[in-house]
């Protein structure tokens, strides 16, 4: 005969006999590599959550308010700051000042870059001398730089005004003309900035197997020949990846206008990031210089998703 108490005891689950200390260590055995991995990933998401999460969710919140960032409490306007960013020309000026510096120095800059690659590329006496000073300019604080290119520009002793005195010819005030102020600043971005893809390039020219160059040699290709079937064609993927790196880059132009040109004259140099300083700390406009963050953050959004796409496909261009 069989004991009922017995068959009760038997049949009883293993963790209802257990503690709920026992429980608990169980399930932390069972669970020990998720919680290795949560503990390692917890500072992280904190640091995250803190400096871009909840930042970058309060800034899409203010860009639809009013608010002075001092007193008071946002006051929602819904699209009436994009509104304003598309509509008054002060700002559509400021935006398409954004766009021309950004695409002119892009394009200036990934040629010049491609071709000191090539020269720096070839087999001469320094070049290890040559890549420093070509990339050191990109190391050095923007500030230094600003004050470098000053001292040209400067419209009682400058470099430039200095030489043209010495020659008779009457002095040029940059800071009151727009078209010599928009070349200094383009100028000025360009040498600050070719270092980056000059280095890339290198890279993707050192990466081409000699072999390619020998063959077409053999068969007769000239220089020109070459450059175009063979170099071209296999520095493209870096190519795209320059281009698409460095718009996001020069839309986020600010140094050279905030120590060169302060905007000026007239407005004509502004551009965004500096519009956004001036709107956030002088304007005292938190809503409108969030929602021109929004406005470029959007943007350089679309070029990254853009650039993701293209960095994961199997084959470029396809």
């Amino acid at each position: 005969m069989i004991d009922a108490t017995a068959h009760d005891v038997s049949t009883m689950h293993p963790s209802e006999a257990l503690s709920p200390r026992e429980r608990f260590k169980r399930w932390r055995y069972r669970n020990r590599q998720a919680l290795e991995g949560w503990g390692i990933l917890t500072p992280i998401l904190v640091y995250y959550s803190i400096f871009f999460l909840f930042p970058v969710v309060s800034v899409l919140y203010l860009s639809f308010t009013r608010w002075s960032g001092l007193s008071g409490a946002p006051v929602w306007v819904g699209l009436e700051n994009f509104h304003k960013l598309l509509t008054v020309p002060t700002y559509t000026q400021v935006i398409g000042n954004t766009i021309l510096f950004a695409v002119s120095i892009l394009i200036i800059q990934t040629v010049l870059a491609f071709f000191v690659a090539l020269l720096l590329n070839a087999k001469i006496r320094g070049r290890g001398l040559y890549r420093a000073a070509w990339y050191i300019p990109t190391l050095t604080s923007a500030a230094i730089m600003a004050q470098v290119a000053s001292v040209f520009i400067a419209p009682s002793d400058g470099v430039i005004m200095t030489i043209r005195a010495q020659q008779g010819l009457p002095p040029i005030i940059f800071y009151t003309q727009v078209d010599l102020m928009r070349l200094v600043i383009i100028i000025y971005s360009v040498w600050r900035g070719v270092g980056g893809p000059m280095i890339l390039y290198l890279a993707a020219l050192q990466g081409i197997h000699p072999e390619f160059y020998e063959a077409a040699q053999v068969d007769g290709a000239t220089g020109p020949q070459l450059l175009r079937y063979i170099t071209l064609p296999l520095v493209m993927p870096m190519t795209i990846f320059v281009l698409i790196t460095g718009i996001i880059g020069t839309a986020q132009i600010f140094e050279s206008v905030m120590f060169l040109s302060k905007g000026g004259p007239a407005n004509l140099t502004n551009v965004l990031l500096l519009e956004i300083y001036q709107d956030a700390f002088s304007n005292m406009s938190i809503g409108l210089a969030s929602a021109e963050a929004v406005l470029l953050g959007v943007g350089l959004l679309a070029f990254s998703l853009f650039n993701i796409r293209i960095m994961t496909r199997g084959r470029v261009g396809e």
